[in-house]
């Protein structure tokens, strides 16, 4: 009995055994026909995708030796850099805004070959302030050439160089207006160094504006966003569709870190043609000039007016919608001033093209002939006028120039003083040498007044009214109006008199 027993759970323990072994055998097989059937679909689907994968590999195989690796370097005397919204990774380097004492640092960035003869587009800022300085090309197949600057144009951060070189392999261009966000594009170029190095990605945005802060009122922006792998060292480089075509040139990204984060901006294939023939032909850019500073009827625009919203503008201005383009500024012994364009005007109407914003009014004007005279339907005091404007040549700067802005017009602030202040811009700030300063302007000084008599003259920036600073026209009304409601005399503090008094 006792044998029985131990021969009985011994087969027991056996038979326990192999149907474990049975279970793990069996799901062994079963996880190896899984991972099986899971290659075959993977295998099918790659057949369904490889067309998709093809396209870009032809992409980069016909567009690849049109793009070039550049290197700038030298000593850059005179460069200043206006870009001071992306750091490090597409300008040269600045420590507390000023240049850097490095004067032999190198400027990195791509170009695009657009005539087989040796004609390259870049972008300006990679070789801005290098004239005296190597520019050297290096080819897709790592032939390296000399070039030379031919042409440059700051407002729309382009420029053409040249290598004597023949026989290359020239872009083509697309139709940069059909392009819609979701579509899929491809960017070539050498960031960081690494030349031919391709990316993917879509159309993020189109049209975008107030990419690169450019002198005003020269930038021209209709820049493409996409969240392709943009870096320094792309700038100059194409961006590509599915076709091959060249529909932007890269130029600028958002970044916190100084790589990319998803957000990079190329120039619109559409401003870069406008510009390349008159870079190659004349080595710069002829265009029409209207002499305004102009801004799209939106949100932004009723902040700049101290209104609530855009609602507020169609109200105050008699406007039945947000179509036009508003006119903020008008600089002195331009087109528009002796055509009797007026801060606060809307440009609906320019040369028989119909005005829906500030890019159209751009584009309107640069397509406008030198000395050619123009008819402009305008917005006035809720009222449509017609104007006859004379185009001029747009002129190289606007340095000593002065201009009137609408908020002069809507805004100006006499409290009996005999005097009236303007608030004091960045812009105006900058040219009087005063970055850093705030406070108010005066503008304007009445003959025998209570500031006449005090000392104070137009431009004088005023700091203080009594004891509290004043960074505003608000708060400078705000300031006076305690004083002048009690009948008192008041002290300001005017930067570089010091304190005067009103009485």
């Amino acid at each position: 009995m006792f044998m029985f027993i131990r021969f009985s759970n011994l087969l027991r323990y056996k038979i326990i055994i192999c149907f474990v072994f049975l279970f793990i055998f069996s799901h062994i097989v079963f996880a190896e026909d899984e991972v099986e059937k899971l290659r075959r679909d993977l295998l099918e689907l790659e057949k369904i995708a490889n067309p998709f994968v093809q396209i870009f590999q032809k992409v980069a195989s016909l567009v690849g030796p049109s793009v070039v690796s550049i290197v700038a370097e030298g000593i850059y005397g005179t460069f200043t850099d206006p870009h001071d919204k992306f750091p490090s990774p597409f300008f040269h380097p600045k420590e507390n805004g000023k240049e850097k004492p490095h004067h032999h640092r190198p400027s990195f960035g791509s170009g695009v070959i657009v005539k087989k003869t040796g004609y390259i587009l870049t972008n300006f800022h990679v070789i801005d302030g290098f004239e005296n300085g190597r520019i050297t090309v290096t080819l897709h197949n790592g032939e390296k050439y000399d070039a030379a600057i031919v042409g440059k144009d700051l407002n729309t951060d382009l420029a053409i160089l040249k290598i004597t070189c023949d026989n290359l392999r020239q872009v083509v261009f697309g139709d940069s207006k059909s392009v819609k966000v979701g579509d899929w594009v491809i960017a070539i170029g050498s960031p960081f160094g690494y030349s031919q190095t391709v990316s993917a990605g879509i159309v993020s945005a189109v049209g975008r504006t107030h990419v690169t802060p450019f002198p005003k009122p020269f930038a021209y922006e209709n820049f493409i966003q996409t969240d392709a792998a943009i870096n320094p060292g792309n700038s100059g480089g194409p961006l590509v569709n599915l076709r091959g075509e060249i529909i932007g040139v890269n130029s600028a990204i958002a970044t916190r870190t100084g790589g990319s984060q998803g957000v990079g901006f190329a120039i619109s294939a559409e401003i870069a043609n406008e510009v390349i023939y008159d870079l190659i032909e004349k080595g710069r850019v002829v265009r029409g000039y209207l002499g305004v500073g102009i801004q799209d009827i939106n949100g932004e625009l009723a902040s700049y007016l101290s209104l609530s919203d855009k609602s507020d503008i169609l109200r105050k201005f008699g406007l039945d919608s947000d179509k036009g383009a508003f006119i903020s500024e008008v600089w002195g012994d331009t087109p528009a001033s002796r055509g009797g364009i007026q801060p606060g005007d809307i440009i609906i109407e320019f040369n028989g093209q119909n005005i829906s914003d500030a890019n159209d009014l751009q584009g309107a004007i640069r397509a406008s002939g030198v000395d050619e005279e123009v008819k402009v339907k305008v917005i006035r005091n809720k009222r449509k006028n017609w104007l006859t404007v004379k185009i001029d040549q747009q002129p190289e700067n606007m340095s000593g120039k002065t201009f009137v802005t609408v908020k002069e017009q809507l805004e100006p602030t006499n409290f009996n003083m005999g005097l009236t202040v303007t608030d004091l811009t960045s812009e105006k700030a900058e040219v009087m040498g005063y970055e850093k300063v705030r406070g108010v302007r005066v503008k304007h000084v009445e003959s025998d007044s209570p500031a006449e008599r005090a000392g104070i003259s137009p431009g004088d920036i005023i700091l203080k009214v009594g004891s509290k600073d004043v960074n505003s026209i608000e708060e400078f009304q705000s300031a006076l109006k305690g004083f002048v409601e009690r009948g008192l005399s008041v002290s300001v503090f005017i930067k570089l008199k010091g304190f005067v008094t009103l009485k």
